[in-house]
């Protein structure tokens, strides 16, 4: 999931795990929606659905040691067996690049990088299947964003999870996703395969992320170029959100809202100026 700071990224993550309450709308799991489901019920779930959150400062309470707050989850569900639980927050610890000898250290001991590395083992140390990674590498320094970007996609492959991405960074989500999905102010307008998006992006505001994205050669890659911000989110534009920043906009963008359609191939965009596409030209597994 990709879009500007404040197009409702985290929004929908913290909706989507119930650590907030949307005023309408339903979140969907296995069939079953989320918002809708009472405290027990809710409780079961989170052991199936983690969260790993942007900050890893701000995120870890500064008077628990290492061992508590990766152990703590397996507490609140009924794990009694303190010996069990050290034994699963070592494993965990190796796991995700850091060793025994950080258990009684507290989060004001590591850096910025051990430190979400233990929020990585805290989100998975009730072995879930679906995992929220919001912006999860955006407040490290640059040279460890790949670490933690590498490990997260060992384990996500080791342990079968499927993460829900969330950054503004394209070239970050081209590392770890399979299909991305564009919001602008808090609707999706684009979500294909990522080979697909990035060979042929089909909404505006696509290719002006697109374009944002610093090259080698000090040149745009293509894409359009942004310009102006995002409308008051309290006072929508009628018809298309980014018709004010479009440059092909058109009469009809101002008087109807575009709806997300599929433009070939499972390529989804919400543009009055796309329809169907033939095939593009995109990797194939094997030169991937």
């Amino acid at each position: 999931m990709v879009g500007e700071s404040g197009c409702g990224k985290s929004t929908l993550a913290h909706s989507i795990l119930r650590l907030i309450r949307p005023d309408s709308g339903s979140a969907r799991y296995r069939g079953r929606d989320i918002l809708s489901l009472n405290r027990t019920e809710l409780l079961e779930m989170r052991r199936k659905m983690q969260i790993v959150f942007q900050d890893p400062y701000s995120s870890l309470a500064p008077h628990m040691t290492a061992e508590k707050l990766i152990g703590d989850p397996l507490r609140v569900h009924g794990c009694r067996s303190e010996a069990s639980i050290r034994e699963m927050v070592v494993k965990l610890l190796c796991e995700v690049g850091l060793d025994a000898d950080c258990l009684h250290r507290f989060p004001h001991e590591f850096s910025g990088g051990q430190r979400q590395r233990i929020g990585i083992a805290r989100a998975l140390i009730l072995n879930p299947e679906f995992v929220v990674c919001d912006e999860p590498v955006s407040a490290l320094d640059v040279s460890v964003r790949a670490q933690v970007l590498n490990l997260m996609r060992s384990l996500q492959i080791s342990k079968k999870l499927t993460y829900l991405f969330i950054s503004h960074d394209l070239s970050v989500v081209k590392h770890i996703s399979d299909r991305i999905a564009v919001m602008y102010m808090g609707k999706i307008v684009e979500l294909a395969d990522k080979w697909r998006l990035y060979a042929n992006p089909a909404h505006p505001y696509t290719k002006g992320l697109l374009g944002a994205i610093p090259s080698l050669q000090g040149r745009r890659r293509g894409g359009i170029s942004l310009s102006g911000d995002a409308p008051d989110a309290y006072q929508r534009p009628s018809g298309c959100c980014f018709r004010n920043r479009c440059p092909a906009a058109e009469l009809v963008c101002k008087i109807e809202e575009p709806e997300l359609k599929d433009v070939g191939h499972g390529h989804m965009a919400a543009c009055h100026l796309q329809g169907p596409r033939g095939d593009e030209s995109v990797p194939s597994a094997a030169m991937v």
